[in-house]
């Protein structure tokens, strides 16, 4: 009876089965839609499709669109042109606060959170307040509790998040989007900073929420990355949508040709090597800092190219500053076609 359903009748709770969109229908469908950056396009057209509970990857060259489709789903742009259907309901949304109304955040690549505060304030930052005027303490650790406990993140709820190491402050965002409701996340770029401990940790966070239901859409240029995670890419390639397929039958060969619309082997130009009598044109001895960089030496040919290679925090970009420049050297000595 009503009393029984606190207040619901079996023809309200019909109403309202028949209102949520059945899991057969796309959580977004973008039609023909695009988006003018400056004098650009850069979406140009053509269809999108996103199942409900998947992991969908974009992915594409610089400058190909993804970020600007995931930012047109999310609210942050509007498209120009083309209808964007959320649960197949047609919707045009002026903020991403209009898109969050329907269950859809965006993470972006540079992490958005108040490093002094804890976590539980930023995960319910400007969602929580029952009232205007208060916050209940213990209410905001009940719900972060429940929270936790659904994706298992198991971060405590009372240190600062500026204490935490980055891959932890993004999950401190996937907890924020799930507290406002989150049915589908935009990821545009999660891993660029990430070292590769902590982008494994965000992928176990991420298929953690794809089993609890929630959709995810993954921007990234790491092919390897969404190969890896994701169960459909789709490509893009100078703003146009080139295809979508599932992951499985997919490579990053594939991929690459796809994106770029060509050969591999017509990608890059035969190596020319530069000549063994070639004269030193930079030489870089006994680099060192007094944190980071320990007797780092290394020349550079005339015609040569030199990768300098490592992981998040080795130094390369600290060698190439002070071997530019930018930076003071301590102990060490760069030379110029033989001159200091």
């Amino acid at each position: 009876n009503a009393a029984s359903l606190g207040g619901w009748t079996p023809q309200t709770c019909a109403s309202a089965a028949a209102d949520r969109p059945s899991r057969s229908v796309p959580v977004v469908q973008g039609v023909g839609f695009g988006e003018r950056v400056g004098w650009a396009r850069a979406r140009k057209g053509g269809d999108l499709t996103v199942q409900r509970g998947e992991v969908h990857g974009l992915v594409g060259e610089n400058g190909a669109g993804k970020s600007t489709l995931g930012k047109i789903i999310a609210g942050v742009i509007r498209a120009d042109t083309g209808t964007l259907l959320v649960d197949g309901r047609e919707v045009s949304y002026r903020t991403p606060r209009d898109a969050l109304r329907d269950g859809i955040a965006m993470i972006a690549q540079e992490v958005m959170v108040v490093p002094r505060l804890s976590v539980v304030d930023n995960v319910f930052l400007g969602s929580a307040e029952p009232r205007p005027y208060a916050i209940s303490r213990s209410e905001l650790a009940r719900r972060y509790a429940a929270l936790d406990e659904r994706v298992g993140f198991k971060i405590p709820p009372h240190v600062a998040v500026g204490e935490l190491a980055l891959g932890d402050q993004q999950k401190v965002e996937i907890l924020r989007a799930l507290a406002r409701d989150a049915k589908l996340i935009v990821m545009d770029e999660p891993t660029a900073a990430l070292t590769r401990p902590e982008a494994q940790r965000l992928f176990e966070a991420i298929r953690m929420l794809r089993q609890s239901g929630t959709t995810i859409i993954f921007v990234s240029h790491f092919l390897e990355e969404v190969l890896g995670i994701a169960d459909t890419v789709t490509i893009l390639r100078d703003g146009e949508l080139v295809r979508t397929a599932a992951a499985g039958v997919e490579t990053q060969d594939t991929l690459i040709e796809s994106m770029i619309g060509r050969p591999l082997d017509r990608v890059f130009p035969e190596k020319i090597f530069p000549p063994p009598d070639s004269g030193t044109v930079l030489s870089v001895r006994g680099l060192t800092t007094r944190k980071l960089l320990r007797d780092v030496s290394f020349d550079i040919a005339e015609g040569e190219v030199v990768a300098l290679s490592g992981c998040e925090g080795s130094g390369r970009a600290e060698g190439a500053r002070r071997s530019f420049g930018a930076a003071r050297i301590e102990p060490g000595r760069v030379t110029v076609r033989g001159r200091a």
